[in-house]
């Protein structure tokens, strides 16, 4: 009785059920685009990366690779040493575990390198070594390198520099001009 006390206006009605209809319909639509992926292989988005690494590197291989590092810059040093690729090519060979890390596995390969061996060739067998190479450069890259200091002008009128020769010179306000940008 209750039921039929109720007069439902088809117009309403349907225009209700079209509502709903384009509401489930919109949600559908756009959880499906929102989780669409691109799947063409050229889109660099779709290349694998790195997304954990543990980085249990000791404190005495981080210093000894990278004072080799920073010497072989510093000096006339026929090798050039990167302190990361030193630290993969030790990773990759004990399997990332620094716990046995001893100093005369950097020493070998240390000669190994100053005798004219590339880097390339002494990994090119190890299966792991591009992995631990990108994972440590994620981690340590940008801690040592060549850097430049900018100045502001302000601060170089009327004080002294050195040149290249370390001959400190005065500088006044005439010759700041050939540090302007």
């Amino acid at each position: 009785m209750l039921i039929k006390s109720f007069k439902i206006n088809k117009k309403i009605f349907i225009f209700t059920i079209i509502i709903i209809l384009v509401i489930i319909l919109s949600i559908v639509l756009f959880y499906s685009f929102a989780n669409d992926e691109n799947t063409s292989g050229d889109d660099s988005s779709s290349k694998d990366y790195i997304k954990w690494v543990d980085f249990n590197v000791t404190a005495e291989a981080m210093k000894l690779t990278s004072k080799l590092d920073i010497e072989s810059h510093n000096t006339n040093a026929e090798v050039k040493y990167n302190w990361i690729e030193l630290l993969a090519y030790l990773a990759a060979q004990n399997g990332g575990n620094f716990k046995n890390f001893k100093k005369t596995d950097l020493d070998n390969l240390v000669s190994k390198l100053d005798s004219g061996e590339q880097m390339s060739d002494l990994t090119s067998s190890m299966k792991f070594y591009d992995y631990y190479y990108e994972a440590y450069s994620g981690v340590l890259s940008g801690f040592i390198g060549n850097y430049s200091i900018e100045v502001d002008n302000s601060t170089i009128n009327n004080s002294t520099v050195s040149n290249e020769n370390n001959e400190n010179t005065n500088i006044d306000d005439e010759d700041t001009s050939r540090f302007k940008r």
